[in-house]
């Protein structure tokens, strides 16, 4: 075996022969349902607490509108809105003042609190009386029947959206809320892989570093080939972690598979990820991730072996930290226009690509457009890895302060 195989046996046995590592790859598919699930039932749940609204109603009309529920109860206020303010009385969460007809004047109507009103309230008002008051305008048209008639009149389409492939002309029914959803599944994942395992490298680098291990280490493997199997080692990691969670997945899908067979569950589902082609957008999620993870990964190898400690990264993380992260925001805004401008460059620019283009594969992405950006993005890798090379091996040789940004010019020329 090649020294920089045993370098990539020795990196990648010990990582994933780690509890930690299949601990977390066991449990991250059940933390991540169990969060989603979370979040769904946490929001679902209310406030039980009854919140008491005094309304101060000049017009004598519209306090009877208002009906109490199970978070709100509607207090009138008897006397004028003055005197009742000058009261103290904390069980009241807010007073509203409505000072005139609301068909006329829709302006004359306030919520007032000592808290920042939550919108929930206002929508519990806003909805009694935007009922009432369309009733009532509908009234003074003085028509027979004319709310069944504006009634039967609303109309509620539901577009079906269907792909057609150009060379079978076979059509799939899809849906763009699914295709934006997978493509940000997997751009969040090479978002996180990117930092989870560059940052991995980074660690490891600077402990070698630092407990003087890498002095042994170089005397019988060359600077680059270290590097190069600490990078494809790691790499392989987190390939072997999203290998494991695809298959988790796969046997989810099919088991919805056979469930909507049975019992008629999931065929939506199932329709919609057979049109996105799974297949397709993994092959490309190994091929982005593999080219993006090379590329940060292969920086923060250089800057591991530009400093002593941990606490000195923050001066040259920075950059990069910015960097994915406008390739992260990036890639959420284009999800609603996966053709638009801001998708096409930042999926085509080699530093903004792995994360991307992952938001456009599951619309579909011009083959021409697809080949230039893996082919700016193989170069751009073969060149940052040329110059991390350079830092590294100068680099983890040097201890003592941090070198200036003329001396890591200066390491490049050697």
């Amino acid at each position: 075996m090649s020294k920089i195989g045993i370098v990539i046996k020795r990196e990648y046995l010990t990582r994933v022969r780690k509890k930690s590592f299949i601990i977390l790859t066991l449990l991250m598919p059940v933390l991540f349902v169990g969060m989603i699930t979370g979040i769904v039932f946490l929001s679902m749940l209310s406030d039980k607490k009854e919140k008491v609204i005094v309304v101060a109603d000049e017009t004598g009309e519209y306090f009877s509108v208002l009906k109490n529920t199970d978070q709100y109860a509607f207090i009138e206020a008897k006397e004028g809105f003055v005197e009742f303010r000058k009261k103290s009385d904390e069980s009241v969460y807010a007073t509203l003042l409505i000072t005139g007809d609301l068909l006329e004047n829709p302006e004359a109507i306030s919520l007032i609190s000592t808290k920042q009103i939550v919108s929930s309230v206002e929508s519990a008002i806003t909805s009694q009386l935007n009922e009432y008051l369309t009733e009532k305008k509908i009234e003074s048209y003085q028509i027979p029947n004319l709310k069944d008639i504006i009634q039967d009149s609303k109309v509620k389409l539901k577009i079906r959206t269907i792909k057609t492939d150009e060379a079978t002309g076979k059509e799939t029914q899809t849906s763009a809320e699914f295709a934006s959803v997978i493509g940000m599944v997997f751009t969040f994942l090479i978002y996180m892989f990117v930092f989870v395992y560059g940052a991995m490298v980074m660690q490891g680098v600077i402990e070698e570093k630092t407990n003087r291990i890498v002095e042994v280490i170089v005397s019988s493997v060359k600077p680059f080939d270290l590097m190069m199997g600490k990078l494809i080692g790691i790499g392989l990691v987190g390939l072997t972690q999203f290998g494991i969670w695809a298959a988790v997945f796969l046997g989810v899908s099919l088991s919805g598979v056979l469930l909507s067979s049975s019992f008629g569950m999931f065929q939506n589902m199932t329709e919609f990820i057979g049109a996105v082609n799974i297949v397709e957008i993994c092959f490309y999620f190994i091929l982005f991730f593999i080219g993006g993870y090379l590329m940060y990964a292969s920086l923060f190898a250089a800057i591991g072996a530009m400093v002593n400690s941990q606490e000195d990264t923050q001066q040259y993380m920075m950059p990069i930290t910015i960097l994915v992260l406008f390739a992260f925001y990036a890639g959420f805004f284009s999800a609603q226009n996966p053709d638009g401008p801001l998708a096409f460059w930042t999926s085509i620019i080699p530093f903004t690509s792995p994360i991307v283009m992952m938001v456009r594969v599951p619309f579909g992405v011009p083959w021409w457009q697809m080949l230039l950006s893996i082919t700016l993005l193989a170069i751009t890798v073969i060149l940052i890895v040329k110059f991390a090379a350079k830092i590294y091996r100068v680099g983890i040789l040097m201890y003592g302060k941090k070198p200036s940004y003329a001396e890591i010019v200066k390491w490049l020329r050697y």
